[in-house]
């Protein structure tokens, strides 16, 4: 049923399609208590000066975002012909080119919630392999991989280490976005948001193992319009023998473009789950 509706929702024009799935946000937030939960408290960490109307507003409007990303990845996963300029644009796209001469590229992002429109606009332009979460439904995994195989590869797991060094020091460019809670064992911890977090230590490790040039990449769609804009800037050469400092610079990357657009981070994430050691947990229990 679901890959039924995202056929279906993926034959319309971009608007249309978000028109046909953005009903599904209040009911999102009634089922997905938890993570609304999570929401709040997320929002509630990284923006303390904010009244708490405010942050119930961002709230709301991140499941607006929610579900006009449904419809977004039905269009990116189904679709065949090339998106149109009415998609969105890529600023910055010299730099990618700059780097690619260069060698490999870790074209590094984070979890915004047009990324993967995004993701397919520049893969449309420039060759990009990519790193994605195996689904634990098969047949769900499969469309995933089929449908980004279409502007996109190759796609290789997440846990694939061997595949992405390959493919760096190959010359390709590689679509990252690992900013996520993986756990004390494999990260360190850097400030986003003011807010000591665990962030994945091995991202410097994998830039130095590839011999890859470091270009970070956000996605913010415009209220007005809907249009994304894909942000390119130049890349991170100095910070290859620092990693410390490529952790920081990767989470205040992060923090700058998520303050331009509140509403669209990933905040249904825990990405404040794993707290130093004796500070106070960060989420109810």
């Amino acid at each position: 049923m679901a890959l039924w509706l995202a056929r279906r929702v993926g034959r319309r024009s971009l608007p249309e399609a978000r028109r046909s799935t953005r009903w599904l946000q209040s009911p999102m937030r009634l089922l997905m208590r938890r993570r609304a939960a999570i929401v709040r408290r997320n929002l509630e960490l990284c923006f303390p000066d904010r009244s708490t109307d405010w942050r119930e507003a961002v709230a709301r409007e991140h499941f607006r975002q929610l579900a006009e990303t449904a419809a977004e990845i039905a269009v990116c996963w189904t679709r065949h012909a090339p998106l149109d300029d009415a998609a969105g644009e890529i600023v910055g796209i010299e730099h990618l080119h700059a780097a690619r001469n260069e060698g490999g590229v870790l074209l590094l992002t984070g979890h915004f919630t047009s990324l993967e429109l995004g993701g397919r606009l520049v893969a449309e332009r420039v060759p990009v392999g990519g790193v994605y979460r195996p689904l634990r439904n098969a047949r769900l995994n499969t469309f995933q991989n089929q449908g980004r195989g279409r502007y996109a590869g190759p796609m290789l797991a997440r846990d694939d280490l061997r595949g992405m060094v390959r493919h760096l020091r190959d010359g390709g460019v590689l679509w990252y976005a690992p900013d996520q809670d993986f756990g004390p064992e494999r990260s360190r911890f850097a400030p986003f948001f003011g807010v000591p977090t665990a962030t994945l230590k091995g991202l410097p490790d994998l830039a130095r193992m590839g011999r890859a040039r470091v270009v970070p990449m956000a996605v913010i769609k415009s209220p007005d319009n809907g249009r994304v804009r894909v942000h390119l800037e130049a890349a991170w050469t100095e910070d290859a023998d620092r990693p410390e400092r490529m952790l920081e610079r990767y989470n205040a990357f992060l923090e700058r473009y998520t303050r331009t657009a509140p509403a669209q981070y990933w905040w249904v994430h825990r990405r404040f789950k794993t707290a130093p050691v004796g500070a106070p947990p960060r989420y109810p229990r």
